[in-house]
Formats: C-alpha cells, sequence, structure tokens
C-alpha cells in the first residue's frame, strides 16, 4: 500500500503550500465574518424600541425572585463555559494536524510539536498522538462528581424559587383576573369577589389594569390553542391551555406599563399577540373599576355617533360585544358581563368567535392585539384613566383596520380565527362607524 501521495519540492509544491495558505486565510475570514453577522442580528433582534420585552429590570417581587436565581446560574454557566471552551481549545492547538513542507519532511504547526514521521512507511504521520489513557479512576470520579453537586445546589435554588412564585398571599374574596389566550390577542375577566366561578364583573382586552404593591392572582386558559402569557418584568411565563385553567400571580412595586408576549407559536400572527399590564395607584385603580362597570348607554336616534351604532349592530355586534348595547347571543336583551358565563360561545368557542369586548374602548391604549396605537399621542399621557378624555383618536389606523383588517394583521377570518375586511363600507360608513366607537369610553 502505497503512503499519501505528497509534492516534496520545486515549485509546484510551494504553488500548493500558498494555494493552501490562501483557502485557509479565505475560510478563516469568512467564519469572522459569519460569526460577527450573526453576533449583529442577536443585537438587531434584541432591540424593540416600541414593544421592549426587559427580562433585566424587574418590577415586582416576583421577577425580583427570578433575577435573584438567574444572576447565580448565568455565573456559574459562564465559568462551565470558558473551562470547557478552553479545555478544547488547547486539544485542538496542542494536537492539531501538522503539514509537509515543502522538502517532504513533516513540520509541526504547533511549537513544542516534533517530527516522527518521514512519510515513506504508509502511514499517516501528520499526526502526534496524545498519551492514550484508559480508566482513570480519579478523573471518571472528578468529572461525574462535580457537575452533580453544582447541579443539585442549582436544583434546590431553583426549586426554591418555584415554590415562592407559587405562593398567593391574597385573601380569597380579593380581586382575581381570569386570562383569556386566543388567536390572536388576550382578554381580562375582572371578579372583583375572587369568585371565578361566577361571570365577571369587568371584561377588556390587550391591557390588564392592576393596582400597584397588590397580588393579583391569575387564572390562565385559552379558548382555541396553546399560548403561553408572559409579562418578564413581573413574572415568569404560564401556558394558556384549552380546557384547563392554569394559577398563576402578578404583582408590581411601582406605577408603569409593561409589556408581554404571547410565547408559545399560536399560528400566523404569533408574534403580534402583545399585551400590557398597566399598574396604577389603588385609587386610580378604584377609578378605572367605576367607569368599567359603567354600561354603554344606546344612542337615541340624532345623537351623535347614532348612524354608527346602527352599522356597529349591523355589522360587528355578532362578535363584539358592546355592555348594554349589542346581542351577540341572539335572546333579544342587550349584553351584560354575564354572557360570559355559561356554554355560550363567548366561553366555549374553539375559534375566534369571541371578539374584544368594546364597552370602553377608549380607555385603553392599544387595539388588535396591542400591535396598534389607538391614540396617536400615547407618549404624552400621565395618567392612564386620562386617555379617553385627552388622547387624539387615531382614525387613521382605525380607518385601515376596519376595511381590511387581514393586510394589517394576518389572521384567518374565513376560518372564524380573526376579524374579517369589510370592503362593502363606504368611506362614509366607515368614518360613521368611527364616530361611534369615539363614544365608547
Amino acid at each position: 500500500m502505497t503512503g499519501p501521495l505528497r509534492i516534496r519540492s520545486g515549485k509546484s509544491g510551494e504553488a500548493t503550500t500558498a494555494v493552501g495558505s490562501m483557502l485557509r486565510g479565505s475560510l478563516r475570514r469568512g467564519a469572522l465574518l459569519l460569526a460577527a453577522s450573526l453576533v449583529l442580528v442577536a443585537l438587531a433582534a434584541a432591540c424593540a424600541r416600541e414593544h421592549p420585552l426587559d427580562t433585566l429590570a424587574p418590577a415586582g417581587p416576583d421577577a425580583a425572585e427570578i433575577n435573584s436565581l438567574f444572576y447565580p446560574v448565568l455565573g456559574v454557566a459562564i465559568v462551565v463555559f470558558f473551562l470547557v471552551q478552553g479545555a478544547i481549545v488547547y486539544l485542538v492547538v496542542r494536537y492539531r494536524r501538522r503539514q509537509a513542507g515543502a522538502d517532504g519532511s513533516s513540520q509541526s504547526q504547533g511549537p513544542d510539536s516534533a517530527a516522527s514521521d518521514d512519510g515513506d512507511d504508509g502511514d499517516d504521520g501528520d499526526d502526534e498522538y496524545p498519551l492514550q489513557v484508559h480508566g482513570n479512576l480519579r478523573l471518571e470520579l472528578a468529572w461525574t462528581i462535580i457537575p452533580t453537586i453544582v447541579l443539585a445546589v442549582i436544583s434546590v435554588f431553583t426549586l426554591t424559587t418555584l415554590v415562592k412564585l407559587e405562593e398567593v398571599s391574597a385573601a380569597p374574596d380579593d380581586l382575581r383576573v381570569t386570562v383569556v389566550g386566543q388567536q390572536w390577542w388576550w382578554e381580562f375577566q375582572y371578579h372583583l369577589d375572587g369568585n371565578t366561578s361566577t361571570p365577571p364583573d369587568i371584561v377588556t382586552a390587550n391591557e390588564m389594569v392592576m393596582p400597584v404593591g397588590v397580588q393579583v392572582p391569575l387564572e390562565i386558559t385559552s379558548r382555541d390553542v396553546i399560548h403561553s402569557f408572559w409579562i418578564p418584568r413581573l413574572n415568569g411565563k404560564r401556558d394558556a391551555v384549552p380546557g384547563r385553567t392554569h394559577p398563576w400571580v402578578i404583582e408590581a412595586d411601582r406605577p408603569g406599563r409593561y409589556g408581554g408576549q404571547c410565547t408559545e407559536f399560536c399560528g400566523l400572527s404569533h408574534a403580534y399577540m402583545r399585551m400590557y399590564a398597566v399598574a396604577v395607584t389603588l385609587e386610580e385603580f378604584d377609578e378605572w373599576v367605576a367607569r368599567q362597570l359603567e354600561p354603554a348607554v344606546p344612542l337615541l336616534e340624532g345623537e351623535a355617533g347614532y348612524e354608527g351604532q346602527q352599522i356597529f349592530l349591523a355589522n360587528c355586534a355578532n362578535c363584539h360585544v358592546v355592555n348594554g348595547v349589542s346581542d351577540t347571543n341572539l335572546d333579544g336583551l342587550p349584553d351584560e358581563p354575564g354572557i360570559y358565563g355559561g356554554g355560550n360561545q363567548i366561553t366555549s368557542s374553539l375559534v375566534s368567535g369571541a371578539a374584544p369586548n368594546l364597552t370602553h374602548l377608549l380607555s385603553r391604549t392599544t387595539f388588535a392585539g396591542s400591535v396598534f396605537d389607538l391614540y396617536e399621542n400615547r407618549a404624552k399621557y400621565l395618567r392612564y384613566n386620562s386617555v379617553a378624555d385627552r388622547g387624539k383618536l387615531n382614525r387613521g389606523e382605525l380607518d385601515a383596520w376596519i376595511r381590511n383588517a387581514p393586510a394589517r394583521k394576518a389572521n384567518a377570518p374565513d376560518d372564524s380565527r380573526g376579524m374579517p375586511s369589510f370592503p362593502g363600507l363606504s368611506d362614509s360608513e366607515v368614518s360613521d362607524l368611527i364616530d361611534y366607537l369615539a363614544t365608547l369610553q
């Protein structure tokens, strides 16, 4: 058997060596460029000025508990990473493959390597093999016991944190909120007396308003597919599963508007299934509750917005609820929060036949799964409860949404998942409809 073919000398050997060096240089530059590109992509993906999900700035005790666990575990992971990668780099450099020189001799790429083969005995003498060690009991015990101890310590702290996150200090008759996920928005049903087995007192969408310094127990579920509820500055994530209810708690220790996101892939607009937790003072929360408890008053002919109300009832009220005005279950009575209890379509539908409750639409700052701003000057607000009075309604965005919602946010209206388009509405009818929505404060 002949040995590997080598060009030992002459210009051809020098040319081959030069070409090889050029190829290796190109590969190294390409690898560096690829690594830099991946880092830039990762950094760009982490930037979201309009909807930041800041996991490292806790605004509540539960998120602070998670952070207290995260940083030590991160430190251990960094140490382990550099130890493992350092060992790999050392072995790659120390025992890397050698190249044949122009004169045919075997030359090591490492400074401490020695030529041990002339390349003519049929063996590949370009490798310097390390000492082969088998059955080293001390090494095997070390790399088994040490990781086990590290993981055991991390597990103890992890389980302790999980137990703390499950603790509920709220009394049974304190506020509780049922969180309902569906394609592709979030609904919040408020039970002011803490009894989630009865119909809610308040139903809203996209923005969960809560008092500062008060633990709010949640019951998380879904109407269609599996979603996952996550507001990182206030707590970890919890799955929303159809037919099941998962308990969770949330608390903010300072006023603010905290962004959240569905984190379980759930279809076309998963990336646009957002929500906000709005933490306000206890006084502001009581003010908000009092306003939300008031039903809408049907407009009479001749009143501003009446024409739009009729358009709403003819085109939108099959899915959207306006307490005191709409009749989604066609029982001849105006809707009220009680419609969200029992076996009607609002609670039991497996698809998005239930749309956001619009009774107090203008008390929110976003719509369509918190993707679009309801007001043009949201950044100027000082108090959440003043948005309906001080806000400049974003009529252009509402107009585009009503005309062709699927073009603004991907959905499947033909499969009863999402809002359909209304090409049959004239410009004046759309304008009248927006005028009516402007009355839902």
